[in-house]
C-alpha cells in the first residue's frame, strides 16, 4: 500500500507541475465546467471549456485541472467543444464582440495553434454558429448551421458545406426557403461525408421539426419523422454507424418528449418506448454510449438521467426535484471506460461524480466560478474575500478555511451581485455594496467588523448604480469618504462616522466640480480635513473637509470632457508621491500634485498601486472590455522604466473588475475576480527580473552524445539578446553562445548543441548551463541553471504501439535499475528489476498487451532516487 501512494504522490506531482503562475483561490462549492468531453485515446484525460473562454484539461479524470488553451480575446465567449477524428485537434465556436473574431476555429492540439477559423458568408450579418460536425482530422469538410438577427426579433438560419477548409461555402439549407423551420443540430454520417442531416426545429409557419437527410451533400433532401415535432440531440453506435439515436428538442406543446431509432442510417425509425417525467421544457439534451459497453445508453434531460442497459430498447431514470442542487439540465455525461459505473455529470447544478452506475452522487469541487469583485484583508493571517451568486465568501489564506453568506440558488433570475470592499487597515472590517437596478430595489451599503460574518447597513443613496470610492480617514478608525455614482453619469460624496453603530452620522459633502469621482486619497495627520479627490479628467484637493477645492492639474495633459482619471494612489512611503491611471497613461507628483509628470504613456489602463514592502515598486493594470484585454505595466524604480505583463502571459484572463495585489520584496500576487475560473491568483515572481517575462522555458538534454540547449520565448520586445553560460562547479560560469532578440511580439525558439559537453562530462560529471537575458538598456536577468550529465537515460518511441524503449548511457560501474509501468491512476501493470552494464545499454518492453491511454515508466536507479518518464500507447 505504501508504495502505491508513493507512486500516486509522484504521478501527482509529475501531472500538476505547471510553467504557468497560476492558483485558482476559489473555495471549489461553486464551481462548474461546461461541455466536458473525453479523449478516447487517453481516458483519464477530460476536455472542457470555461464559462467564458478557456479550453481546461485534466489528466486524471476531474481531480485536477489546467488551462490548456486560451483564446486570444478575453471578452470573447467560446462553446460547443469537440474533439475531431483522430484527436489530433479540437474545435469551437467563438462568439467575440469583434465581429472578424467570431466563428468556428480548428485547433491543434500538440502546438495548440489554430488550423482554421471559418468565416461563413452571412458572418458579416452578425450570424453565429448554432451547430456544427468537422467530418475530417485536417478540418477541411464541415457542415456549419448559422443563425442572425434580422431586425428586433426574426431569426434566420442558414446551413453552409465546405470541403476545402472554407475556401469555398455553398448554402445548402436557407430557413427563408423551407418555411421558416430553424436547424437545432447539423452532422455527417460517420462513414459518408456526402451524408448530411439537419435536426429540424420550430418554425413560425406552422410547420415544425423533422429531420432532414441528403445523401449529395445538400443538393436534394427528403424529410423523415416529419411531425414529430424538434429534434436535437444525437447518438451514432460507436461499433454500427448504420444505428443512431435521435432525441427531441424543447416543443412546448407541439409535439410530446421523444426517442427515436434507426438501424439503417435513417431510412427507417421507430420510438422507442420511454417515459418522461415532464416538467418545463421537456427536451433530450445528450445521448451517450458507454465506451466500456456497448450495451448501455445514457439520456440526460432537464430533471432526469436515463439509462438502458439492453442497447436502448428499455429505460430507467433517475429523477430530480425541480432547483435539484445535484442536478438540472445535464450538458455533459462521462462514463469510465474502464468501469461503467463511474460516472461524471455536468449539469446546470453542480458537478456530480457517482460510482455505483447514478445511483448516489458527490458533488465535484471545482474552483472555477463567477467572482465578481475580491479583495484582500489582513487581519493578521491574510483573509480573501470574494463575490459570487449575489453573496460573498470569506477565505483565511493561512488555513484555507472559509464562509459563505448569502449565496443565492444557482438559477436565480436577476442575481444582484454583491461588491467586496476590504478595509486592510482595519482587521475584520469589509464593505459590502449592491447596486441599485434603477427601479425597484435601492442600493445597499453594509460593513462588517467581523470578516461578514455579521453585517450592519449603513445609509446609502438609493439609486446609486455604482461605488466610485470608500477610502477611510487614517485618523479615524470609523470615519470614511464614500462616493456613489450614477449610470457613469455624475457622482456624489458624503462623510460618513459610524462611531456609533446604532446611528451612523452622514454628511453630504457638495461639490463645486464636475466629473465622475473614481478615487480618493486622504494623508495622515490633520484630522482628515486634507483629501485628494480624481474626478473626471481632474485631481482636486481640499485641506477643509471638503469645503473648499483646489485644481491639481498642472503637468496633467488630459483634455475635459474627453480624457478620465481611472485611479489615483499614494506611496506608503512618501504622501507627497503620487500616481494617478488615466486614458492616457500613467502620471505621477512628487510634490503632492503640483506638478505632475507622465510617467507611462498607455490608453488602457485603469487601476494603479505602490508597493508597501519596497519603496518604487509600482504596478498598473488593465481590464477585460470589449476593447481591451487584462494585462499588467510594472516598474522596480519609480517608474522610470516600465515592463509589460502582456494579455497572453496572463492567459488572456477575463476581469472587469479592480484587482487586489500583494507585495513582498521580490514578487507580488496579484488576485483576479473572473467570471469564468472564479478568483485567480498569479504570482509575478520576476518583479525584480522582468526579462525573465520572456522566457516560457530553457531547457537541456543529450542528443548524439552532446549537450542540446533550447529555449523558448515570447513577446520580446525590448530585449536586445541571450547569452549562452557553462559551468562546470556550477559557481564559474563563462559566455559559449549569444543569440540575438528579435525585439518584437511573437512566440519565438532558440537552440543550441555544444559539442564539447562529452569531454567536459567524462572529467567533471556535471555539466551547467545558464541564460543570462539582455535588455536594450543593458540591464540583465539569469534564468534558472540546468544541469546536465552523461549518466542520462530517455525513452523512445513517444507515442508507442508495441514496445517502450529505454535507453541509458555513462554508467561508469554496473547497477541494478528497478523499472515499473502504470497507469495514470496509479495501476500497476509491471515491474522488473534488470542489471545494467557499464556504459550505454537499451532495455526493450514489449507492451502490446496494454489498452490505449497514458502512462507513466518508473525508473528506480537506488533506493529513493526515481526518475519519471511519461508516454502515450496508441
Amino acid at each position: 500500500m505504501r508504495k502505491f501512494l508513493l507512486f500516486n504522490l509522484l504521478l501527482l506531482l509529475f501531472f500538476s507541475s505547471r510553467a504557468q503562475q497560476f492558483s485558482y483561490e476559489a473555495t471549489g462549492d461553486h464551481g462548474k465546467l461546461w461541455n466536458v468531453i473525453q479523449d478516447p485515446s487517453v481516458p483519464e484525460r477530460l476536455y472542457a471549456i470555461s464559462l467564458i473562454n478557456h479550453v481546461m484539461v485534466s489528466n486524471d479524470r476531474g481531480n485536477n485541472w489546467e488551462i490548456f488553451y486560451s483564446f486570444e480575446n478575453s471578452a470573447t465567449q467560446i462553446s460547443s467543444l469537440k474533439l475531431l477524428p483522430g484527436n489530433r485537434s479540437f474545435a469551437f465556436v467563438a462568439q467575440s464582440p469583434d465581429m472578424s473574431m467570431s466563428g468556428l476555429y480548428v485547433v491543434d492540439i500538440e502546438t495548440k495553434a489554430i488550423i482554421k477559423h471559418y468565416i461563413t458568408p452571412d458572418q458579416y450579418l452578425g450570424a453565429w454558429v448554432a451547430s456544427y460536425d468537422i467530418y475530417d482530422p485536417e478540418g477541411m469538410v464541415a457542415v456549419i448551421n448559422t443563425q442572425y438577427m434580422e431586425g428586433f426579433s426574426l431569426v434566420i438560419t442558414e446551413v453552409y458545406l465546405t470541403k476545402d477548409g472554407g475556401e469555398n461555402m455553398p448554402g445548402i439549407y436557407y430557413s427563408r426557403e423551407n418555411q421558416s423551420v430553424h436547424i437545432n443540430n447539423s452532422f455527417f454520417h460517420p462513414d459518408d461525408p456526402k451524408k448530411i442531416y439537419l435536426a429540424r426545429g420550430l418554425g413560425s409557419e406552422g410547420v415544425n421539426g423533422g429531420l432532414f437527410i441528403s445523401s449529395d451533400e445538400g443538393n436534394t433532401w427528403r424529410e423523415e419523422l416529419a411531425g414529430k415535432g424538434s429534434l436535437s440531440a444525437v447518438a451514432f453506435n460507436p461499433k454500427d454507424h448504420k444505428e443512431f439515436f435521435i432525441g427531441s428538442f424543447i416543443n412546448f406543446g407541439v409535439a410530446p418528449q421523444a426517442l427515436f431509432h434507426t438501424l439503417d442510417s435513417g431510412k427507417t425509425f421507430e420510438q422507442v418506448p420511454v417515459s418522461f417525467t415532464d416538467q418545463t421544457l421537456n427536451n433530450i439534451v445528450q445521448i451517450v454510449y458507454d465506451p466500456g459497453n456497448n450495451r448501455n445508453l445514457w439520456m440526460t434531460d432537464e430533471n432526469e438521467i436515463l439509462k438502458s442497459t439492453d442497447g436502448g430498447a428499455h429505460w430507467s431514470s433517475t429523477t430530480f426535484q425541480p432547483r435539484s442542487p445535484v442536478y438540472y439540465y445535464g450538458t455533459s455525461l462521462l462514463v469510465n471506460p474502464k468501469n461503467s459505473n463511474d460516472l461524471l455529470i455536468f449539469s446546470d447544478a453542480w458537478p456530480q461524480h457517482s460510482t455505483d452506475g447514478g445511483k448516489t452522487f458527490t458533488q465535484v469541487k471545482l474552483p472555477f466560478c463567477v467572482a465578481t469583485s475580491v479583495g484582500l484583508g489582513n487581519g493578521g493571517n491574510g483573509q480573501l474575500y470574494y463575490s459570487v451568486l449575489g453573496g460573498y465568501v470569506s477565505k483565511n489564506l493561512t488555513t484555507g478555511k472559509a464562509a459563505a453568506y448569502n449565496i443565492q440558488a444557482y438559477d436565480m433570475v436577476n442575481v444582484r451581485e454583491m461588491q467586496v470592499i476590504p478595509d486592510s487597515t482595519v482587521p475584520g472590517r469589509i464593505f459590502l455594496f449592491r447596486a441599485s437596478d434603477g427601479f425597484a430595489n435601492p442600493s445597499e451599503l453594509f460593513y462588517s467588523d467581523d470578516q461578514g460574518a455579521t453585517l450592519r447597513q449603513l445609509p446609502a443613496d438609493q439609486f446609486a448604480t455604482g461605488l466610485g470610492f470608500i477610502q477611510r480617514d487614517p485618523d479615524h478608525k470609523d470615519r470614511y469618504w464614500i462616493s456613489y455614482s450614477y449610470y457613469s453619469s455624475f457622482s456624489t460624496l458624503f462623510r460618513v462616522d459610524f462611531s456609533d453603530a446604532a446611528n451612523p452620522e452622514v454628511i453630504d459633502v457638495p461639490l463645486t466640480f464636475n466629473g465622475v469621482l473614481t478615487a480618493a486619497y486622504l494623508p495622515a495627520g490633520n484630522s482628515g480635513q486634507t483629501i485628494y479627490i480624481s474626478a473626471g479628467s481632474k485631481v482636486y484637493l481640499s485641506q477643509d473637509g471638503g469645503a473648499t477645492w483646489g485644481e491639481k492639474i498642472q503637468g496633467l495633459d488630459l483634455t475635459d470632457g474627453y480624457d478620465m482619471i481611472w485611479d489615483l494612489k499614494a506611496n506608503p512611503f512618501d504622501d507627497k508621491t503620487m500616481a494617478v491611471a488615466t486614458t492616457q497613461g500613467i502620471f505621477q507628483t512628487t510634490n503632492g500634485g503640483d506638478q505632475w509628470i507622465l510617467s507611462l504613456a498607455a490608453t488602457d489602463l485603469k487601476r494603479v498601486s505602490y508597493s508597501d514592502a519596497v519603496n518604487g515598486h509600482i504596478i498598473a493594470a488593465s481590464f477585460t472590455s470589449n476593447y481591451t484585454d487584462t494585462r499588467l505595466v510594472f516598474s522596480t524604480n519609480k517608474g522610470a522604466k516600465w515592463s509589460d505583463v502582456s494579455a497572453d502571459m496572463l492567459a488572456y484572463l477575463s476581469c472587469g473588475s479592480p484587482i487586489e495585489l500583494k507585495y513582498y520584496e521580490d514578487h507580488a500576487d496579484i488576485y483576479f475576480a473572473t467570471p469564468d475560473l472564479g478568483v485567480v491568483k498569479y504570482q509575478l515572481k520576476h518583479l525584480l527580473s522582468p526579462q525573465l517575462l520572456f522566457l516560457t522555458s530553457f531547457t537541456g538534454s543529450l542528443q548524439r552524445g552532446n549537450a542540446f540547449l533550447e529555449w523558448r520565448t515570447r513577446n520580446e520586445e525590448g530585449l536586445l539578446h541571450y547569452e549562452l553560460e557553462r559551468s562546470t562547479n556550477n559557481k564559474d560560469f563563462s559566455l559559449i553562445n549569444t543569440q540575438q532578440a528579435s525585439n518584437s511580439n511573437g512566440t519565438f525558439y532558440y537552440k543550441y548543441e555544444d559539442l564539447e559537453f562529452p569531454g567536459l562530462a567524462a572529467q567533471f560529471g556535471n555539466v551547467y548551463y545558464r541564460l543570462k537575458l539582455v535588455s536594450t538598456d543593458n540591464s540583465f536577468a539569469y534564468s534558472d541553471t540546468v544541469k546536465l550529465t552523461a549518466r542520462d537515460m530517455y525513452i523512445y518511441p513517444v507515442p508507442a504501439s508495441n514496445d517502450i524503449n529505454l535507453h541509458i548511457q555513462g554508467l561508469t560501474q554496473p547497477a541494478k535499475y528497478r523499472i515499473l509501468l502504470v497507469d495514470v491512476s496509479g495501476r500497476q501493470y509491471s515491474i522488473q528489476q534488470y542489471n545494467i552494464p557499464a556504459g550505454q545499454t537499451t532495455i526493450n518492453m514489449p507492451i502490446t498487451r496494454l489498452a490505449s491511454g497514458m502512462y507513466i515508466m518508473l525508473v528506480e536507479t537506488r533506493p529513493g532516487d526515481i526518475r519519471k518518464f511519461k508516454f502515450i500507447k496508441l
